[in-house]
């Protein structure tokens, strides 16, 4: 794949959290599913970094057999999030911040850092999702029957080939390009460019370029392989300090802080 990304915790996985990958007919629209097979959480606060994607999230009450679904639009900052709660677990489809849009007719347009009931996008398909998680206890379970609701529900009709092919831009040559170059490149205008990113992905053509910079230098820091000043060069950032800061504007630490969480995770499934 050309691009997976990452949240601040890539190498947690046990029964409070973990995430499959899509089916290959699912893949360039589904980033994967996640969630938890237990029950009896424990409270733990978990950062949520910007990944450049959008979230359905049904969370099951055992405790007095209820299920609700929320929407995550797309987040451009970090913060705590309380997923984990006594007696609730969790399911939840997280897609690439492009690809959304082709399982609903609305727009998301002013949707930034925002989160909605579900079915105020995604009408129909959130009831079904809900009833199905609600029937299947394990996660595979649970991700199986949603890729058949999905594929139904596929609209392949707004696929936005300009889009898309901004986007396959910023990722091939790693934000490097200016957005103004992109524009030229595919031939639209810039004015296109905002609008199509508007009403399509909630944010603008340079925020969006901006968030997947952030994630490939992250992606370089959890690996452990990273080197700042390279990295300074390699994705055309001014200087070390423009580096950090927009690391630290995203992430709500330094790459070092970041990388030694992120192994702490690690650490805990070997």
């Amino acid at each position: 794949m050309l691009y997976r990304p990452i949240t601040s915790t890539p190498y947690l996985k046990s029964s409070d959290y973990c995430e499959i990958s899509s089916c290959h007919a699912l893949a360039p629209y589904v980033c994967c599913f996640w969630g938890s097979e237990s029950s009896d959480n424990n409270n733990t606060a978990r950062l949520v970094i910007p990944d450049t994607c959008m979230d359905i999230i049904i969370r099951i009450d055992h405790s007095n057999n209820s299920c609700t679904a929320s929407f995550c639009a797309l987040d451009d900052r970090t913060y705590q999030s309380n997923i984990h709660e006594s007696m609730v677990s969790t399911f939840g489809i997280r897609f690439f911040g492009w690809s959304a849009m082709l399982f609903t007719s609305e727009s998301f347009k002013n949707t930034k850092n925002k989160a909605y009931f579900a079915d105020d996008f995604f009408h129909g398909i959130t009831a079904e999702l809900m009833d199905t998680v609600f029937r299947f206890d394990t996660l595979i379970e649970r991700a199986g029957e949603a890729e058949k609701i999905l594929l139904r529900r596929l609209d392949t009709r707004r696929f936005n080939c300009d889009l898309m092919n901004v986007i396959n831009d910023m990722i091939t040559f790693e934000c490097r390009m200016k957005i103004s170059d992109i524009a030229h490149r595919n031939v639209i205008s810039e004015r296109k460019m905002q609008r199509m990113f508007e009403e399509s992905v909630g944010v603008s053509p340079k925020t969006f370029s901006d968030l997947i910079r952030y994630q490939l230098v992250w992606q370089e820091v959890a690996k452990g392989s990273a080197n700042i000043l390279d990295m300074v060069e390699k994705y055309s950032y001014t200087d070390q300090a423009h580096l950090l800061n927009d690391f630290r504007k995203r992430h709500g630490m330094t790459p070092k802080q970041a990388f030694s969480c992120a192994m702490s995770d690690f650490y805990k499934t070997v």
